[in-house]
């Protein structure tokens, strides 16, 4: 596990911190509980009503783009309520700043022309890597997480291994299935040229495509391979984890300085205090 811890050294020893999500008001948003409490460091963001501070989509509220679609990192349960990494990081997040959050679900690739747009959402997270193209739209937060890319094929397919798969993917009978909009499907462009690469909306449309043998091979982030792989996908495998050290950040408008600087701080505090551990720890993805 590669993960960036930003600032000061972390605390030692996670603290065990249950942090709640509640219950999604519709198919797309749900709005999160009262603000916690606040910090007696000086130094740290101080939790304080955030509604006056920032220019947001909604007063008082941290309107966050996601699409939910992506476990371990943001999801919907069996009841339909948002759950997830980093949506209960970014609640934590919402917390510090004195801002109610509001989750509203779409599909990856609108993310961040979402923020960008200052109409749709203050900020976006989904897994979403910091690439130099991104950040001509965006602005991003400090990194979070770090995390790799994934070759997921299916358990009967024993033509694809750990050791041929370059040579087996990158030939123009092979079929390679990606998540539209993803570092994946940049990935895969690259990586295996002379491949069919067919995007599909979220990753669990791309495991479901694999399982119904529309493709020779998923290519996704190693955390979500894992997941997936371990639970609704069984019959399907990574055959081969590939180091690109992707850091994971949190989409903001590029004029909204205030908001990103508390957003870094904030995610600072959550990393010094042992949250940060406790949620990996939550959703193992240590």
């Amino acid at each position: 596990m590669k993960f960036k811890k930003l600032g000061a050294f972390a605390a030692t020893g996670a603290m065990a911190l249950a942090l709640a999500l509640t219950g999604c008001g519709s198919s797309n948003a749900t709005s999160g509980s009262d603000a916690g409490s606040s910090s007696s460091d000086n130094a740290k963001v101080e939790k304080v009503d955030g509604s006056k501070k920032y220019a947001l989509v909604k007063d008082g509220t941290l309107t966050v783009g996601t699409s939910a679609e992506y476990a371990p990192f943001e999801y919907k349960d069996d009841n339909g309520d948002y759950q997830g990494f980093d949506l209960e990081l970014v609640k934590a997040i919402a917390d510090k700043l004195g801002l109610d959050v509001e989750y509203v679900n779409n599909d990856f690739d609108t993310l961040v022309p979402g923020v960008a747009s200052g109409a749709k959402y203050d900020v976006a997270i989904a897994a979403i890597t910091d690439t130099p193209e991104r950040e001509k739209e965006v602005a991003f937060s400090d990194s979070y997480y770090m995390d790799d890319q994934a070759i997921v094929t299916k358990v009967d397919n024993a033509d694809i291994t750990a050791d041929n798969y370059s040579e087996k993917l990158n030939n123009a009978d092979a079929t390679i299935i990606v998540q539209s909009g993803s570092t994946a499907e940049a990935f895969a462009q690259e990586n295996f040229p002379k491949a069919k690469i067919v995007p599909y909306k979220d990753a669990t449309e791309c495991f479901s495509a694999l399982q119904s043998d529309k493709g020779d091979a998923v290519v996704t982030n190693r955390s979500v391979a894992s997941q997936l792989t371990a639970e609704q996908f069984n019959t399907c495998h990574t055959v081969k984890q590939i180091s690109t050290g992707e850091e994971y950040a949190i989409a903001i408008n590029q004029g909204n300085t205030k908001l990103k600087d508390d957003i870094n701080q904030a995610i600072k505090d959550l990393t010094d205090d042992g949250t940060v551990d406790a949620l990996m720890a939550k959703y193992n993805i240590k």
